[in-house]
């Protein structure tokens, strides 16, 4: 069996949920989907996702030049791919678009040898876990008032997931606090509350905030600082008795080994198309788990989450629903937990028409 086509597809598709300030200008989430097909009509399939389609043509022409190390290949021999891709793109970097190309089409490559071997994704990496915990990502964002919070957070209780992120750093330490209050008055302390910082706060301010919440549960306090200051973020982990996570805006194998020796983190947080790709992924996941620290996925749920459910140290899947609109279905939530499914290939498969409706270029998909 070999590869005979490859299909890059640059979309465009509105949001399915309130988008809130840093991301209020932004009226359309990017997709870019890679699309194998075998000489044997079994076809394999990955998405990348772009905050208001920034980015696409970039990175569509990245994957469009490796093309023809695709074109011929084996797909049960990905890492011959692997080691020829890098090599040909090391001239641009060993982070970046670069590896986001390389990572976009070894996604695709591991969908197609899930579905030959007519499994999932999670059962073919050897599955540790069937379900993950979930929490809802795209409500508490910090435009929304006091009462809106809490009718956001409720809403997100009733449909039955096991925690939310709330988005804070904005305002007065007591209106943060107040945020944080508001949503335990709503929902009480039997839903996990993570709070998500995006990088908004200086050490000092991180540090006070976060000793200013610990008395509400919290189960995560995430990207307290600049993304790139890992030592700001060990010594705020080391103050803290909540656990800190950090590594969604790391793109690399390497920067992730920093990280852990510099004890950054009690949660890694990769993002798989940031990182290059699946295998990438999993070997973060697999080096964080020898130093005893737990990883959870960056967006795009239809993929992480079967990556995650092959990791021993997985501990939380962060549902946001930015991919879903090109996607078949949502994930199923159920008791809080998010299911993996028996699908071959990944958890959710690509939508064809919404693929055809959403296309920026014209395409024999």
């Amino acid at each position: 069996m070999k590869i005979a086509s490859m299909i890059v597809l640059p979309m465009a598709a509105p949001y399915l949920c309130a988008m809130g300030e840093p991301y209020s200008t932004r009226d359309r989430i990017g997709g870019l989907a890679v699309l194998l097909r075998t000489d044997a009509s079994v076809a394999g399939e990955n998405l990348l996702i772009a905050n208001n389609g920034k980015g696409l043509r970039v990175m569509a022409e990245m994957i469009r030049s490796l093309e023809p190390l695709v074109i011929g290949m084996d797909p049960l021999q990905p890492g011959a791919f692997l080691k020829q891709a890098r090599v040909e793109a090391r001239h641009l970097g060993p982070s970046g678009v670069s590896l986001m190309g390389v990572g976009a089409i070894e996604g695709a490559l591991l969908d197609l040898r899930a579905k030959i071997a007519g499994m999932p994704v999670h059962r073919l990496l050897g599955a540790t876990h069937e379900k993950l915990p979930a929490y809802y990502s795209a409500a508490l964002w910090p435009h929304v008032g006091l009462d809106g919070l809490q009718k956001a957070a409720t809403n997100i209780v009733a449909k039955g997931f096991w925690g939310m992120k709330l988005r804070a750093g904005a305002g007065t330490l007591t209106d943060q606090v107040d945020r944080v209050k508001a949503i335990r008055e709503a929902v009480g302390y039997d839903v996990k509350l993570l709070i998500d910082i995006n990088q908004r706060l200086d050490e000092r301010r991180a540090l006070q905030l976060g000793r200013a919440i610990e008395p509400y549960d919290i189960y995560w306090f995430e990207e307290p600082v600049d993304g790139r200051d890992h030592a700001g973020e060990a010594r705020i982990a080391a103050a803290l008795d909540t656990q800190v996570a950090a590594g969604e805006s790391a793109f690399s194998l390497g920067e992730f080994k920093t990280m852990i020796e510099m004890h950054s983190a009690d949660v890694l947080m990769p993002d798989v198309q940031r990182v290059g790709g699946p295998m990438e992924f999993l070997r973060i996941g697999e080096l964080a788990a020898a130093s005893h620290i737990k990883v959870s996925g960056h967006t795009l749920p239809e993929i992480s989450l079967s990556l995650m459910a092959s990791q021993s140290n997985a501990c939380c899947l962060e549902v946001m629903p930015w991919s879903a609109p090109f996607y078949e279905g949502e994930v199923k939530i159920e008791a809080g937990f998010a299911h993996a499914g028996d699908r071959p290939g990944w958890s959710q498969g690509l939508d064809v028409k919404a693929m055809r409706k959403y296309a920026l270029e014209n395409a024999d998909i």
